[in-house]
Protein backbone atom coordinates (compact mmCIF):
# COMPACT_ATOMS: atom_id res chain seq x y z
CA UNK A 1 0.00 0.00 0.00
CA UNK A 2 2.68 2.40 1.05
CA UNK A 3 4.78 1.35 -2.11
CA UNK A 4 2.20 1.72 -4.53
CA UNK A 5 1.34 5.11 -2.63
CA UNK A 6 5.15 6.03 -3.14
CA UNK A 7 4.82 5.47 -7.07
CA UNK A 8 1.90 7.56 -7.51
CA UNK A 9 3.68 10.74 -5.77
CA UNK A 10 6.74 9.73 -7.73
CA UNK A 11 4.75 9.75 -11.17
CA UNK A 12 2.50 12.94 -9.66
CA UNK A 13 5.71 15.01 -9.60
CA UNK A 14 7.37 13.90 -12.87
CA UNK A 15 3.99 15.25 -14.23
CA UNK A 16 4.83 18.67 -13.04
CA UNK A 17 7.87 18.49 -13.37
CA UNK A 18 7.42 17.89 -17.10
CA UNK A 19 4.79 20.60 -17.26
CA UNK A 20 6.88 22.88 -15.35
CA UNK A 21 9.80 22.88 -18.08
CA UNK A 22 7.55 23.48 -20.61
CA UNK A 23 6.11 26.23 -19.57
CA UNK A 24 9.56 27.28 -18.71
CA UNK A 25 10.40 26.46 -22.15
CA UNK A 26 7.91 27.94 -24.04
CA UNK A 27 8.11 31.41 -21.67
CA UNK A 28 11.74 31.26 -23.11
CA UNK A 29 10.91 30.85 -26.44
CA UNK A 30 8.23 33.72 -26.06
CA UNK A 31 10.65 35.93 -24.54
CA UNK A 32 13.54 35.61 -27.08
CA UNK A 33 11.46 34.95 -30.44
CA UNK A 34 7.61 35.77 -30.32
CA UNK A 35 7.76 39.24 -28.09
CA UNK A 36 8.12 41.55 -30.15
CA UNK A 37 5.70 40.04 -33.32
CA UNK A 38 2.93 39.85 -30.10
CA UNK A 39 3.49 43.33 -28.86
CA UNK A 40 3.45 44.84 -31.83
CA UNK A 41 1.72 42.80 -34.38
CA UNK A 42 -1.59 45.39 -35.58
CA UNK A 43 -3.87 41.87 -37.12
CA UNK A 44 -2.96 38.81 -35.10
CA UNK A 45 -6.05 37.30 -33.72
CA UNK A 46 -4.24 36.89 -30.19
CA UNK A 47 -3.18 40.57 -30.19
CA UNK A 48 -6.91 41.82 -30.15
CA UNK A 49 -6.97 42.23 -26.43
CA UNK A 50 -4.07 44.14 -26.66
CA UNK A 51 -5.09 46.49 -29.04
CA UNK A 52 -7.63 47.37 -26.36
CA UNK A 53 -5.57 47.56 -23.77
CA UNK A 54 -3.04 50.03 -25.73
CA UNK A 55 -5.83 52.76 -24.92
CA UNK A 56 -4.51 53.14 -21.48
CA UNK A 57 -0.48 53.83 -22.79
CA UNK A 58 -0.12 57.32 -23.98
CA UNK A 59 1.75 57.38 -27.05
CA UNK A 60 4.66 59.18 -27.71
CA UNK A 61 5.22 62.26 -29.41
CA UNK A 62 6.83 62.92 -32.58
CA UNK A 63 8.82 66.10 -33.09
CA UNK A 64 11.12 67.62 -35.67
CA UNK A 65 14.94 68.01 -35.66
CA UNK A 66 14.37 71.75 -34.10
CA UNK A 67 11.92 70.12 -31.23
CA UNK A 68 8.81 71.91 -32.94
CA UNK A 69 5.94 68.94 -31.75
CA UNK A 70 4.64 66.99 -35.04
CA UNK A 71 2.21 65.00 -33.15
CA UNK A 72 1.38 64.15 -29.72
CA UNK A 73 -1.52 62.64 -28.02
CA UNK A 74 -3.71 64.08 -24.91
CA UNK A 75 -6.74 62.55 -22.71
CA UNK A 76 -10.17 64.31 -23.60
CA UNK A 77 -13.22 62.81 -21.27
CA UNK A 78 -11.43 60.20 -21.11
CA UNK A 79 -10.41 59.04 -24.27
CA UNK A 80 -7.09 59.50 -26.01
CA UNK A 81 -6.66 61.91 -29.20
CA UNK A 82 -3.82 61.93 -31.49
CA UNK A 83 -3.08 65.14 -32.74
CA UNK A 84 -1.35 65.83 -36.09
CA UNK A 85 0.16 69.73 -35.47
CA UNK A 86 1.30 70.21 -38.95
CA UNK A 87 -0.63 67.68 -40.29
CA UNK A 88 -0.69 68.26 -44.17
CA UNK A 89 2.99 68.61 -45.01
CA UNK A 90 3.83 65.40 -43.01
CA UNK A 91 0.95 63.19 -43.53
CA UNK A 92 3.10 60.95 -45.38
CA UNK A 93 5.46 60.99 -42.92
CA UNK A 94 4.25 60.59 -40.00
CA UNK A 95 1.44 58.30 -41.38
CA UNK A 96 -1.19 57.37 -38.57
CA UNK A 97 -2.18 55.10 -35.99
CA UNK A 98 -4.05 51.92 -35.90
CA UNK A 99 -4.77 52.71 -32.04
CA UNK A 100 -6.91 55.99 -33.52
CA UNK A 101 -8.03 54.64 -36.73
CA UNK A 102 -8.52 50.94 -36.08
CA UNK A 103 -7.35 50.49 -39.79
CA UNK A 104 -3.63 49.91 -39.72
CA UNK A 105 -0.72 52.01 -39.18
CA UNK A 106 1.58 53.55 -41.38
CA UNK A 107 4.49 55.75 -42.02
CA UNK A 108 6.60 56.89 -38.66
CA UNK A 109 3.57 55.89 -36.26
CA UNK A 110 4.14 52.26 -37.72
CA UNK A 111 7.87 51.66 -37.96
CA UNK A 112 8.50 53.67 -34.10
CA UNK A 113 4.85 51.72 -32.81
CA UNK A 114 7.08 50.05 -29.71
CA UNK A 115 9.06 52.98 -29.40
CA UNK A 116 6.08 55.69 -29.26
CA UNK A 117 4.59 52.57 -26.83
CA UNK A 118 7.57 52.84 -24.28
CA UNK A 119 8.18 49.41 -25.08
CA UNK A 120 12.26 49.14 -25.79
CA UNK A 121 13.36 47.94 -22.80
CA UNK A 122 10.28 46.97 -21.30
CA UNK A 123 9.88 43.24 -20.23
CA UNK A 124 6.44 41.88 -22.72
CA UNK A 125 5.43 39.99 -19.40
CA UNK A 126 6.26 43.10 -17.48
CA UNK A 127 4.19 44.89 -19.93
CA UNK A 128 1.30 42.57 -20.78
CA UNK A 129 0.44 42.18 -16.73
CA UNK A 130 0.27 46.39 -16.69
CA UNK A 131 -2.09 46.69 -19.33
CA UNK A 132 -4.55 43.92 -17.97
CA UNK A 133 -3.98 45.26 -14.71
CA UNK A 134 -5.15 48.36 -16.29
CA UNK A 135 -1.90 50.22 -15.12
CA UNK A 136 -1.54 53.16 -17.29
CA UNK A 137 1.79 54.09 -19.23
CA UNK A 138 3.43 56.54 -20.83
CA UNK A 139 5.32 56.30 -24.29
CA UNK A 140 8.69 57.38 -25.62
CA UNK A 141 9.28 60.49 -28.10
CA UNK A 142 10.80 60.01 -31.60
CA UNK A 143 12.91 63.21 -33.11
CA UNK A 144 13.27 63.13 -36.65
CA UNK A 145 16.23 64.50 -38.65
CA UNK A 146 13.27 66.07 -40.42
CA UNK A 147 12.92 70.16 -40.30
CA UNK A 148 9.82 71.39 -40.44
CA UNK A 149 10.98 74.91 -42.26
CA UNK A 150 11.57 73.50 -45.03
CA UNK A 151 8.87 70.89 -45.27
CA UNK A 152 6.73 73.53 -44.86
CA UNK A 153 8.23 75.53 -47.60
CA UNK A 154 8.73 72.75 -49.88
CA UNK A 155 4.89 71.44 -49.84
CA UNK A 156 3.83 75.50 -50.37
CA UNK A 157 6.56 75.71 -52.99
CA UNK A 158 4.72 72.66 -55.29
CA UNK A 159 1.53 74.62 -54.48
CA UNK A 160 -0.63 71.52 -54.62
CA UNK A 161 1.06 70.19 -57.98
CA UNK A 162 1.57 66.70 -57.88
CA UNK A 163 5.09 65.83 -57.37
CA UNK A 164 7.61 65.50 -54.56
CA UNK A 165 10.57 66.97 -52.48
CA UNK A 166 13.87 65.55 -50.99
CA UNK A 167 16.11 67.32 -49.21
CA UNK A 168 19.27 65.68 -47.17
CA UNK A 169 22.57 65.90 -45.78
CA UNK A 170 24.82 64.55 -48.41
CA UNK A 171 27.44 63.50 -45.91
CA UNK A 172 25.59 61.93 -43.43
CA UNK A 173 21.86 60.84 -44.93
CA UNK A 174 19.93 62.64 -42.43
CA UNK A 175 16.95 63.67 -44.28
CA UNK A 176 15.79 67.31 -44.09
CA UNK A 177 12.64 66.77 -46.11
CA UNK A 178 10.19 65.01 -47.54
CA UNK A 179 7.45 66.00 -49.03
CA UNK A 180 4.48 64.58 -51.26
CA UNK A 181 1.93 66.41 -52.72
CA UNK A 182 -1.37 66.51 -52.83
CA UNK A 183 -1.02 65.47 -49.42
CA UNK A 184 -4.30 64.74 -46.79
CA UNK A 185 -4.96 65.89 -42.97
CA UNK A 186 -4.17 63.08 -40.82
CA UNK A 187 -6.22 64.77 -38.15
CA UNK A 188 -9.49 64.66 -40.36
CA UNK A 189 -8.93 60.92 -41.60
CA UNK A 190 -11.40 58.99 -39.40
CA UNK A 191 -14.69 60.77 -40.71
CA UNK A 192 -12.61 61.51 -44.45
CA UNK A 193 -11.88 57.95 -44.80
CA UNK A 194 -13.37 56.90 -47.83
CA UNK A 195 -12.95 60.05 -49.99
CA UNK A 196 -9.35 59.92 -48.71
CA UNK A 197 -7.99 57.02 -49.36
CA UNK A 198 -10.17 56.54 -52.80
CA UNK A 199 -8.75 59.87 -54.41
CA UNK A 200 -8.31 60.34 -57.89
CA UNK A 201 -5.00 62.73 -56.77
CA UNK A 202 -3.85 59.52 -54.64
CA UNK A 203 -3.05 61.35 -51.68
CA UNK A 204 -1.68 58.90 -49.66
CA UNK A 205 0.68 57.69 -51.91
CA UNK A 206 3.97 59.23 -50.99
CA UNK A 207 5.03 60.43 -54.12
CA UNK A 208 8.32 60.84 -52.52
CA UNK A 209 9.35 57.45 -51.53
CA UNK A 210 6.80 55.56 -53.79
CA UNK A 211 6.09 57.29 -57.02
CA UNK A 212 8.44 55.88 -59.85
CA UNK A 213 9.23 58.30 -62.76
CA UNK A 214 11.16 58.54 -65.37
CA UNK A 215 14.53 60.24 -64.52
CA UNK A 216 15.06 62.15 -68.05
CA UNK A 217 18.25 64.07 -68.34
CA UNK A 218 19.03 63.94 -64.76
CA UNK A 219 20.08 60.15 -65.46
CA UNK A 220 22.73 62.14 -67.48
CA UNK A 221 24.87 62.12 -64.13
CA UNK A 222 25.34 58.53 -64.30
CA UNK A 223 25.94 57.71 -67.95
CA UNK A 224 28.30 60.89 -66.81
CA UNK A 225 29.71 58.77 -64.18
CA UNK A 226 29.65 55.29 -66.41
CA UNK A 227 31.98 57.47 -69.31
CA UNK A 228 34.36 59.17 -66.96
CA UNK A 229 34.71 55.67 -65.13
CA UNK A 230 34.80 53.54 -68.08
CA UNK A 231 35.76 55.12 -70.99
CA UNK A 232 37.50 58.20 -69.60
CA UNK A 233 39.04 59.53 -72.86
CA UNK A 234 35.14 60.10 -74.26
CA UNK A 235 35.93 63.30 -71.93
CA UNK A 236 38.14 64.96 -74.24
CA UNK A 237 35.96 63.91 -77.53
CA UNK A 238 33.73 66.23 -79.77
CA UNK A 239 30.76 65.72 -81.19
CA UNK A 240 28.40 66.93 -84.06
CA UNK A 241 25.32 68.00 -82.96
CA UNK A 242 22.78 68.28 -85.68
CA UNK A 243 19.54 68.20 -83.07
CA UNK A 244 18.87 64.65 -83.53
CA UNK A 245 20.28 61.33 -83.70
CA UNK A 246 19.08 58.21 -85.64
CA UNK A 247 19.05 54.81 -83.93
CA UNK A 248 18.04 51.98 -85.52
CA UNK A 249 15.73 53.46 -87.74
CA UNK A 250 14.51 55.58 -84.34
CA UNK A 251 14.95 59.28 -84.26
CA UNK A 252 15.82 61.21 -81.01
CA UNK A 253 16.03 64.66 -80.37
CA UNK A 254 17.21 67.16 -78.39
CA UNK A 255 14.62 69.45 -75.98
CA UNK A 256 12.67 72.03 -78.90
CA UNK A 257 15.16 70.41 -81.86
CA UNK A 258 17.58 72.47 -80.88
CA UNK A 259 20.49 71.69 -82.55
CA UNK A 260 24.30 72.76 -80.86
CA UNK A 261 26.54 71.73 -83.92
CA UNK A 262 30.09 71.16 -82.30
CA UNK A 263 30.12 70.28 -78.87
CA UNK A 264 32.33 69.02 -76.33
CA UNK A 265 31.31 66.62 -73.24
CA UNK A 266 31.15 69.50 -70.79
CA UNK A 267 29.01 71.92 -72.77
CA UNK A 268 27.01 68.45 -73.92
CA UNK A 269 26.22 68.03 -69.96
CA UNK A 270 25.52 72.00 -69.78
CA UNK A 271 22.77 72.27 -72.01
CA UNK A 272 21.54 68.72 -71.29
CA UNK A 273 22.39 67.44 -75.27
CA UNK A 274 20.16 64.31 -75.42
CA UNK A 275 21.95 63.55 -78.93
CA UNK A 276 25.23 63.75 -77.77
CA UNK A 277 24.45 62.30 -74.56
CA UNK A 278 22.84 58.88 -76.74
CA UNK A 279 26.22 59.35 -78.65
CA UNK A 280 28.26 58.56 -74.96
CA UNK A 281 25.90 56.00 -74.25
CA UNK A 282 26.59 54.01 -77.48
CA UNK A 283 30.28 54.67 -76.88
CA UNK A 284 29.96 53.42 -73.21
CA UNK A 285 27.83 50.53 -73.83
CA UNK A 286 25.37 47.94 -71.78
CA UNK A 287 27.62 46.38 -70.09
CA UNK A 288 28.84 49.43 -68.39
CA UNK A 289 25.77 51.32 -68.38
CA UNK A 290 24.18 48.72 -66.20
CA UNK A 291 26.99 48.54 -64.11
CA UNK A 292 27.32 51.79 -63.32
CA UNK A 293 23.18 52.26 -62.52
CA UNK A 294 23.39 48.89 -60.56
CA UNK A 295 25.92 51.01 -58.71
CA UNK A 296 23.61 53.94 -57.98
CA UNK A 297 20.83 51.23 -56.75
CA UNK A 298 18.61 51.92 -59.88
CA UNK A 299 17.67 48.24 -59.37
CA UNK A 300 17.50 48.22 -55.37
CA UNK A 301 14.63 49.47 -52.67
CA UNK A 302 16.79 52.16 -50.86
CA UNK A 303 16.72 51.19 -46.89
CA UNK A 304 14.81 53.56 -45.31
CA UNK A 305 12.55 54.08 -42.06
CA UNK A 306 9.66 53.86 -44.16
CA UNK A 307 9.06 51.69 -47.41
CA UNK A 308 10.23 52.62 -50.64
CA UNK A 309 9.27 51.32 -53.69
CA UNK A 310 12.28 49.64 -55.63
CA UNK A 311 13.71 51.38 -58.89
CA UNK A 312 13.50 49.88 -62.18
CA UNK A 313 16.22 49.50 -64.43
CA UNK A 314 15.63 46.49 -67.12
CA UNK A 315 18.53 44.89 -68.16
CA UNK A 316 19.41 45.90 -72.37
CA UNK A 317 19.45 43.33 -74.47
CA UNK A 318 22.37 41.89 -75.60
CA UNK A 319 20.55 41.51 -79.66
CA UNK A 320 18.53 44.60 -80.72
CA UNK A 321 19.25 46.36 -77.39
CA UNK A 322 20.85 49.30 -79.00
CA UNK A 323 17.53 51.75 -78.56
CA UNK A 324 16.83 50.73 -75.48
CA UNK A 325 20.62 51.82 -74.58
CA UNK A 326 20.12 55.19 -76.36
CA UNK A 327 16.79 55.51 -74.30
CA UNK A 328 18.50 54.38 -70.90
CA UNK A 329 21.11 56.87 -71.78
CA UNK A 330 18.90 59.87 -71.38
CA UNK A 331 16.84 58.70 -68.65
CA UNK A 332 13.80 57.58 -70.82
CA UNK A 333 12.49 54.14 -72.09
CA UNK A 334 11.89 52.23 -69.46
CA UNK A 335 13.71 53.47 -66.08
CA UNK A 336 11.76 54.31 -63.62
CA UNK A 337 12.93 56.04 -60.20
CA UNK A 338 11.81 57.08 -56.91
CA UNK A 339 12.76 61.01 -56.12
CA UNK A 340 14.37 59.62 -53.09
CA UNK A 341 16.84 57.63 -55.12
CA UNK A 342 17.82 61.14 -56.92
CA UNK A 343 17.99 63.06 -54.02
CA UNK A 344 20.48 60.03 -53.11
CA UNK A 345 22.43 60.03 -56.91
CA UNK A 346 22.81 64.16 -56.91
CA UNK A 347 24.69 63.28 -53.28
CA UNK A 348 27.51 61.59 -54.93
CA UNK A 349 29.34 63.77 -56.32
CA UNK A 350 28.22 65.63 -53.31
CA UNK A 351 30.37 63.62 -50.92
CA UNK A 352 33.33 62.39 -52.83
CA UNK A 353 31.29 59.21 -54.53
CA UNK A 354 30.06 57.81 -50.87
CA UNK A 355 26.24 57.45 -50.77
CA UNK A 356 24.97 57.28 -46.98
CA UNK A 357 22.24 55.57 -46.12
CA UNK A 358 18.97 58.00 -45.52
CA UNK A 359 17.10 57.83 -42.30
CA UNK A 360 14.49 59.76 -40.41
CA UNK A 361 14.65 58.62 -37.16
CA UNK A 362 17.49 60.91 -35.44
CA UNK A 363 16.94 59.34 -31.66
CA UNK A 364 14.07 58.18 -29.10
CA UNK A 365 14.15 59.60 -25.95
CA UNK A 366 12.50 59.24 -22.54
CA UNK A 367 9.43 62.27 -22.25
CA UNK A 368 10.61 61.80 -18.34
CA UNK A 369 14.48 61.22 -17.94
CA UNK A 370 15.11 62.62 -21.33
CA UNK A 371 17.44 59.60 -21.93
CA UNK A 372 18.53 58.70 -25.00
CA UNK A 373 17.43 55.03 -25.71
CA UNK A 374 17.87 55.00 -29.31
CA UNK A 375 20.09 56.92 -31.56
CA UNK A 376 20.92 56.31 -35.62
CA UNK A 377 24.33 56.94 -36.64
CA UNK A 378 25.58 57.67 -40.59
CA UNK A 379 25.77 54.88 -42.35
CA UNK A 380 27.27 53.67 -46.04
CA UNK A 381 25.12 52.85 -48.55
CA UNK A 382 26.90 53.23 -51.42
CA UNK A 383 29.90 54.04 -53.17
CA UNK A 384 29.16 54.02 -56.81
CA UNK A 385 31.97 56.35 -58.60
CA UNK A 386 35.46 57.38 -57.17
CA UNK A 387 36.58 60.84 -55.64
CA UNK A 388 37.80 61.71 -58.88
CA UNK A 389 35.26 60.40 -60.76
CA UNK A 390 32.99 62.26 -58.57
CA UNK A 391 34.61 66.26 -57.96
CA UNK A 392 34.33 65.62 -61.85
CA UNK A 393 31.18 65.28 -62.06
CA UNK A 394 30.48 68.36 -59.86
CA UNK A 395 32.45 70.76 -61.60
CA UNK A 396 30.32 69.21 -64.64
CA UNK A 397 27.10 70.23 -62.32
CA UNK A 398 28.40 73.64 -61.03
CA UNK A 399 28.66 74.26 -65.15
CA UNK A 400 25.18 73.48 -65.60
CA UNK A 401 23.98 76.13 -62.82
CA UNK A 402 26.31 78.55 -63.93
CA UNK A 403 25.73 78.74 -67.42
CA UNK A 404 23.55 75.56 -68.43
CA UNK A 405 20.41 75.12 -68.09
CA UNK A 406 20.13 75.00 -64.47
CA UNK A 407 21.11 78.93 -64.19
CA UNK A 408 17.70 79.35 -62.43
CA UNK A 409 19.02 77.48 -59.12
CA UNK A 410 21.34 79.49 -58.91
CA UNK A 411 21.80 81.89 -55.16
CA UNK A 412 23.90 85.06 -54.87
CA UNK A 413 27.24 84.40 -52.93
CA UNK A 414 26.61 80.35 -53.24
CA UNK A 415 27.90 78.41 -55.45
CA UNK A 416 25.02 75.80 -56.37
CA UNK A 417 25.63 72.68 -58.59
CA UNK A 418 22.86 70.91 -60.32
CA UNK A 419 21.02 68.90 -63.10
CA UNK A 420 17.77 69.61 -65.14
CA UNK A 421 15.54 66.82 -66.43
CA UNK A 422 12.28 67.17 -68.66
CA UNK A 423 11.36 63.79 -68.31
CA UNK A 424 8.91 62.52 -71.46
CA UNK A 425 5.53 61.24 -70.36
CA UNK A 426 3.10 58.88 -72.06
CA UNK A 427 0.10 59.90 -69.87
CA UNK A 428 0.53 64.03 -70.77
CA UNK A 429 3.07 66.81 -70.55
CA UNK A 430 6.47 66.33 -69.49
CA UNK A 431 7.71 66.16 -66.21
CA UNK A 432 9.58 68.74 -64.52
CA UNK A 433 12.94 67.49 -62.73
CA UNK A 434 15.84 69.17 -60.88
CA UNK A 435 18.73 67.75 -58.47
CA UNK A 436 21.21 69.96 -56.83
CA UNK A 437 23.44 70.65 -53.79
CA UNK A 438 25.14 73.73 -52.52
CA UNK A 439 27.71 75.25 -51.33
CA UNK A 440 29.44 72.94 -54.05
CA UNK A 441 32.77 73.63 -52.06
CA UNK A 442 30.97 72.12 -48.70
CA UNK A 443 27.87 70.55 -49.65
CA UNK A 444 25.18 70.86 -46.76
CA UNK A 445 21.99 70.07 -48.47
CA UNK A 446 21.24 67.97 -51.38
CA UNK A 447 17.95 68.49 -52.88
CA UNK A 448 15.62 66.16 -55.51
CA UNK A 449 12.57 67.80 -56.96
CA UNK A 450 9.96 66.86 -59.18
CA UNK A 451 6.51 68.57 -60.60
CA UNK A 452 4.79 65.97 -62.42
CA UNK A 453 3.49 66.94 -65.85
CA UNK A 454 5.69 70.61 -65.18
CA UNK A 455 7.07 70.93 -68.52
CA UNK A 456 10.97 72.14 -68.32
CA UNK A 457 12.78 71.16 -65.16
CA UNK A 458 15.48 74.40 -65.85
CA UNK A 459 12.33 76.23 -65.47
CA UNK A 460 9.49 74.38 -63.17
CA UNK A 461 11.48 72.48 -60.79
CA UNK A 462 15.56 74.50 -60.49
CA UNK A 463 13.79 77.28 -58.59
CA UNK A 464 11.88 75.66 -56.05
CA UNK A 465 15.25 73.67 -55.32
CA UNK A 466 17.28 77.10 -55.07
CA UNK A 467 14.45 78.60 -52.22
CA UNK A 468 15.09 75.55 -50.16
CA UNK A 469 18.63 75.72 -50.05
CA UNK A 470 18.76 79.19 -49.53
CA UNK A 471 16.86 78.61 -46.06
CA UNK A 472 18.09 75.96 -45.30
CA UNK A 473 21.64 77.46 -45.92
CA UNK A 474 20.40 81.02 -44.27
CA UNK A 475 20.53 83.29 -47.15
Amino acid sequence: MLNSMNRNIKILFAVFSILFLSLIAYLSYFQLYEKNKLITSSYSVYNKRLIEQEKKILRGSIYDRNGNVLAKSTIVNGEQIRQYLDGVPFANIIGYSRRIYQQGSTGIENTYDRELLGMINTDPMTFLRETVLGKSQTGDDVVLTVDKRLQDLAYNLLGGRKGAVVALNPKTGEVLALVSSPSYDPNTLGEKWNSTMNSPDHLVLNRATQGLYPPGSIFKIITASAALTYKPDIYNQVFNDIGYVIVDGNKITNYDNIAYGTIGFQKAFYVSSNTTFVKIGLQVGRSDLESMANKYGLNDSVPFDIPVEKNQFPSIPLINGKVQLAESSIGQGKTLVTPLTMALMASAPANGGVIMKPYLMDYVKNPVTGEILEKTMPEKYLNPISKDVADKIKQLMIGVVQQGTGTAAQIPGITVAGKTGTAENPQGQAHAWFVGFAPAEDPKIAVAVIVENGGAGGAVAAPIAREIMKVYLGY
